[in-house]
């Protein structure tokens, strides 16, 4: 019988992240805890690499909890829905609570470990929160407009921030929306009801399964390193952008997932446009 491998202890996942270039960096994070093989204390000896490397440490706190049906002539088109089933017309609706809304399931592990941590703080939107600990974190997690699908990740790149990558693909690169957005392209609308019961526009963004097609175009910003059975890659936040924002312009159909995906057809279509109710 074979040994099993040996488990990934948190200095050897330190030293990964140091010889990736974070050490004292900003960093937004998206991880697979699985890709790591075995891990020594599991998500918590990740974060714990991660804050003992980087200064501040954001990872998506997504939920996509905006699923209230628009109020009427608010029908945005080309907005990378269908009206007829995306949206709960039967359940009334509910007001959004940061501090009891769930991550989704799908952030994996160690974002779900980190939301449960003393001391993360939270972004208040619900759909793109983001979470996060260090220096900088409460000055940009703080100030998080529903109207806004990225604010903390523009102001970590404009800090010099890093995305780094955990055994996952450009399909889990937030920052590419970021691109997306400098190409052109609005981000959706949706609706969540405030505290206060007021239903209010959300910005979201759109179907990220084709970005890794975009992978030619940006490969060299990307330092990689082998950490256990992880392949870790990071760049900077900003070169990334500003390198695929001209790409998505002149090549648009490259971040096509499918030919069935009404958000990538949207997205390609430069996104909402108001109700025909509402002028242009």
């Amino acid at each position: 019988m074979s040994a099993l491998p040996l488990a990934v202890s948190e200095a050897s996942l330190a030293a990964g992240l140091r010889r990736l270039g974070l050490a004292g960096k900003p960093v937004a994070v998206h991880s697979s805890l699985r890709s790591f093989g075995r891990v020594e204390g599991g998500a918590e000896t990740v974060l714990n690499a991660l804050q003992s490397v980087g200064s501040t440490v954001l990872l998506p706190g997504f939920q996509c909890a905006a699923k209230i049906p628009p109020p009427p002539g608010q029908r945005y088109r080309q907005n990378g829905c269908d009206y007829a089933v995306h949206f709960d017309f039967i359940n009334p609706p509910r007001p959004f609570e940061l501090l009891t809304a769930p991550v989704h399931p799908k952030m994996g592990a160690v974002c779900h470990t980190f939301a449960r941590r003393p001391g993360t703080l939270r972004s208040n939107h619900p759909w793109h929160s983001w979470l996060g600990v260090g220096p900088q974190a409460a000055a940009w997690l703080a100030d998080h407009p529903w109207e806004s699908t990225g604010r903390p990740l523009e102001k970590l790149a404009a800090a010099g921030g890093y995305v780094v990558l955990l055994g996952v693909d450009l399909s889990s690169c937030t920052a590419i929306h970021l691109a997306e957005e400098h190409a052109g392209r609005r981000p959706f609308i949706r609706w969540a009801m405030d505290a206060r019961g007021v239903i209010r526009e959300v910005a979201t963004s759109g179907c990220a399964k084709g970005f890794t097609a975009l992978l030619p175009f940006c490969q060299d910003l990307f330092r990689s390193e082998l950490i256990g059975t992880c392949r870790a890659q990071a760049a900077p936040i900003a070169d990334l952008v500003d390198r695929l924002a001209p790409v998505i312009r002149a090549q648009p159909e490259l971040t096509r997932c499918g030919p069935d995906c009404l958000r990538c057809r949207d997205a390609i279509l430069c996104g909402p446009l108001p109700p025909d109710s509402l002028p242009a």
